[in-house]
């Protein structure tokens, strides 16, 4: 029709031209050249149109071809535009995914929610979606700008997946803590009647979940459950323990807790070493808490207040004499506390260092001077015979062999030590610390003394001397400096304080340490003085939790802080105390309490540690007011856990 139409125009342009030429030669040449532009233009333009309008005719047939493909493709598909409007899909679809209730949906989100289509497109192994009561992995391809998407109905397999996922095996330790402290203040007929009436608490509790349930000791049980229990046991926030806790014996309150170790993640071999593992790290941690072993990766739960683990003297005699032997078949010692040392820290490495020279062994202390809380007990070191004791961490390098021990103490944490950098120049490494075990401790010593319900680690050293197989000379300056450490821990003897700790405090006096020698390591000058009273100027309440900020800066700073929380718990109504610092572009969080609030929980919640009355931590890329409110939220989310 086209081809007559263009026969006709030049057919009327040739008359019209030789009527022009026989008017005007002239106007007829003009009419001839106006004439051929436009018609060779008009030929440009009809093949170029020509060609669009093939392509255009085979693209649609093309397209046609491939939706007959699609319709007959045996999964449910559809087609949407790039703003989600479905404008087809195939019988499957129809069949298997639409329902009588959404034949009306023309959205793509009505079925897959808020997942986007790029990122459909984008996912190798597609997206995951739940549609009324089935299960679908979508797959997606672009088309120009629009899009096919593809539903995989998985809904068998996720139902196996998820009946394989709850019938997993978990293997869950239990033991009850200072069992054998408890009966010996009772008859056995009484020790019978305790005995059976917790066992059946156990027993009741165990009962409302499937399990084998088993006593493999005394005050030892053994329970294997699924899955699905476990996360019924979790979501109970592990209410056994504090059923234990609350336990009476004829309306008497018995001074008895329960610590729990549960194994997962594995086969039931593996899951039975993990509860072990479990079970041990409760203990180590205080005992009243449950730990939870996936393979390998640990979480804690309760442990909100001390615990009741037993503390005889049996095993620092026993760690005494393994220490002995260790120190025997070494040809140097190297020992090391944590980093911003204090008195703790310092005192309980020089007591070791007194050990060690009893054995005539070498032994050198590795401490941050500039860094270090202690200067004061540091500079009075310095200025006697024992200041051979200290070697720099550069020069330590130079005496270290195969042979050489490095004993840690008052941390069992790599990242914590004064100098991490030396650690693994070490082959043998011992391990002396109060505080409660962390997930990330040193898990390659080749002896690990930890005894969290000991006041100090200054007393756990003092301990060992008493116990060594050889006479340990001890100087009356190291003498003082062990029992600052203690003084310090126990604010002088208030909190954390058991009858061994009174007992440690005699030794050394017999030793010779002066009392107000030990108490004058921790005075300050009266511009620390000052600082002191600023800082707790600034302190407010927040549900019993007393939260100071500092202002200033001081090269003191970080002892000023910790005496200022001590200052805090001073405060009537106050259970806790924080004091917030900045130092090298951190925020320093300084925690202490009397006993009834656990800040050591507290600040493992915000990527720190410590011990139940004393813990620290520091908290990167943030304002101070930021910290505040972080702080605030952990103290909340510990007394909810508590509650």
């Amino acid at each position: 029709m086209k081809s007559v139409y263009i026969v006709l125009c030049v057919f009327v342009a040739t008359i019209s031209t030789l009527i022009m030429f026989t008017f005007d030669a002239t106007l007829g040449i003009v009419q001839t050249c106006i004439f051929l532009v436009l018609g060779i233009i008009a030929l440009i333009m009809f093949l170029v149109y020509d060609k669009q309008i093939r392509t255009t005719i085979k693209r649609a047939a093309k397209y046609f071809e491939q939706l007959g493909i699609v319709e007959s493709f045996p999964m449910p598909t559809l087609i949407c535009t790039e703003k989600g409007e479905i404008i087809w899909y195939n019988s499957f679809f129809e069949n298997e995914v639409i329902t009588k209730k959404t034949s009306d949906k023309r959205k793509i989100s009505e079925f897959v929610g808020d997942v986007s289509l790029s990122a459909i497109c984008t996912t190798e192994r597609g997206v995951n979606i739940k549609y009324i009561d089935r299960y679908y992995t979508v797959f997606g391809e672009p088309i120009n700008t629009d899009y096919c998407l593809f539903f995989i109905d998985n809904t068998e397999l996720k139902i196996i997946a998820e009946e394989y996922k709850n019938t997993r095996p978990v293997v869950v330790q239990m033991k009850i803590d200072n069992l054998e402290e408890v009966y010996r203040n009772y008859k056995n007929s009484e020790c019978e009647v305790i005995s059976g009436e917790l066992e059946h608490i156990l027993e009741s509790w165990a009962s409302t979940f499937p399990n084998v349930f088993r006593r493999i000791g005394s005050g030892k049980y053994l329970m294997v459950i699924d899955e699905k229990s476990f996360e019924s046991i979790v979501d109970s926030k592990f209410e056994i323990l504090k059923k234990i806790k609350d336990y009476k014996y004829g309306n008497k309150p018995i001074e008895i807790t329960l610590s729990i170790g549960i194994g997962r993640g594995g086969s039931i071999t593996q899951c039975d070493e993990f509860s072990k593992e479990a079970l041990a790290m409760s203990q180590s941690r205080g005992g009243y808490q449950a730990t939870v072993n996936t393979n390998g990766h640990l979480e804690f739960y309760g442990g909100t207040v001390s615990g009741t683990t037993s503390r005889t003297k049996i095993k620092p005699r026993v760690i005494a004499s393994a220490f002995a032997d260790h120190v025997t078949a070494s040809d140097a010692v190297f020992v090391m506390g944590h980093c911003f040392s204090d008195l703790d820290s310092v005192g309980s490495a020089m007591g070791v260092y007194s050990i060690v020279k009893a054995f005539g062994k070498d032994c050198y202390v590795i401490v941050d001077k500039e860094k270090s809380m202690a200067k004061n007990l540091i500079e009075q070191l310095l200025e006697t015979p024992l200041k051979s004791a200290f070697i720099d961490s550069e020069k330590a390098y130079d005496f270290i062999t195969a042979k050489s021990l490095l004993v840690v103490v008052d941390t069992h944490r790599v990242e914590s030590l004064d100098y991490p950098e030396i650690f693994p120049a070490f082959e043998k490494v011992i391990v002396i610390d109060h505080h409660r075990r962390t997930a990330n401790y040193i898990n390659n010593a080749i002896l690990f003394y930890d005894e969290p319900n000991a006041s100090s680690t200054s007393e756990m050293v003092t301990e060992m001397i008493q116990y060594m197989p050889v006479k340990v000379d001890v100087h009356p300056m190291i003498a003082e400096a062990l029992l600052s450490g203690i003084m310090l821990d126990t604010r002088n003897f208030v909190v954390s304080t058991g009858a061994r700790t009174f007992e440690a405090a005699a030794h050394l006096k017999e030793l010779g340490a002066d009392t107000v020698a030990a108490k004058q390591l921790f005075a300050n000058d009266e511009e620390n003085y000052k600082l002191k009273n600023e800082i707790i100027s600034t302190a407010v309440v927040y549900k019993e939790c007393a939260v100071a900020v500092a202002t200033k800066h001081s090269p003191e700073l970080r002892i000023v802080a910790s005496q200022v929380a001590n200052e805090l718990l001073n405060v009537t109504g106050v259970k806790s105390s924080y004091v917030l610092f900045e130092e090298n572009g951190q925020i320093n969080i300084s925690a202490r309490s009397l006993g009834d609030v656990n800040v050591q929980i507290i600040m493992e919640k915000l990527g720190g540690g410590g011990h139940l009355t004393m813990a620290a931590t520091q908290l990167s890329n943030m304002t101070m007011g930021d910290a505040v409110i972080k702080l605030e939220n952990a103290i909340n989310s510990y007394l909810e856990e508590a509650n």
